[in-house]
């Protein structure tokens, strides 16, 4: 795949270690180097973004993912103000965000949603 973006590299990209970027989406890394832009704060590296439909039966992921096309990925973030503002900045493009506890997932599925993921981390 020959596209370039100003904030992600293809190295950050990967499922178990393998470098997947061939497999991302070009129109949904635009929008995410974009997201970076705007929210204007170094993200780091996606915890994950293809996956295969074994590695999403293993971590227990819909069987409609985004993550399966390409089209999705997690972002590790360090404090409430990261939040928010990568929050903000992927609200305002129009991609979809769901609220994890120590990450943001984002998406570009075409009816935009927030959502959460808050009755994965109850702690008994």
């Amino acid at each position: 795949m020959s596209i370039e973006l100003r904030y992600f590299k293809p190295h950050e990209f990967t499922q178990d270690g393998v470098v997947v970027f061939d497999k991302m989406n070009t129109s949904f890394l635009k929008k995410l180097d974009e997201c970076r832009h705007q929210a204007g704060i170094k993200m780091s590296s996606p915890t994950s973004s293809y996956r295969s439909f074994y590695k999403n039966r293993m971590v227990g992921g819909s069987r409609h993912s985004m993550h399966l096309t390409g089209r999705a990925v997690d972002i590790p973030v360090k404090s409430g103000t990261e939040r928010a503002k990568i929050i903000r900045a992927a609200l305002s493009l129009g991609r979809s965000v769901g609220i994890m506890e120590i990450a943001i997932h984002i998406d570009d599925r075409d009816d935009q949603i927030l959502f959460h993921y808050y009755e994965n981390y109850t702690r008994k």
